[in-house]
């Protein structure tokens, strides 16, 4: 009997090139934005206040550059 299993990549990454957008990668998009808004809101409330976050990716950061074109809080240069 011949039976096809297919194979459905799962990661937040988006470092997959035959498919356009993976599992969970707006969710980890969303909760990037909101950990910069987070960040923002902290540096506000102090004066000279640096606002930090750490996003981290496989290969190429895409979760950390969707989430930082995507935020108002974040000054593009």
């Amino acid at each position: 009997m011949k039976v096809a299993v297919p194979g459905i990549p799962k990661t937040i990454d988006n470092d997959i090139a035959v498919i356009d957008k993976p599992f969970g990668f707006d969710t980890a998009v969303e909760e990037a934005q909101r950990a910069i808004n987070v960040a923002h809101v902290e540096a506000e409330s102090v004066e000279n206040g640096i606002g930090l976050v750490k996003l981290m990716s496989r290969y190429s950061g895409f979760i950390a550059m969707y989430a930082t074109l995507a935020s108002r809080d974040v000054v593009h240069d």
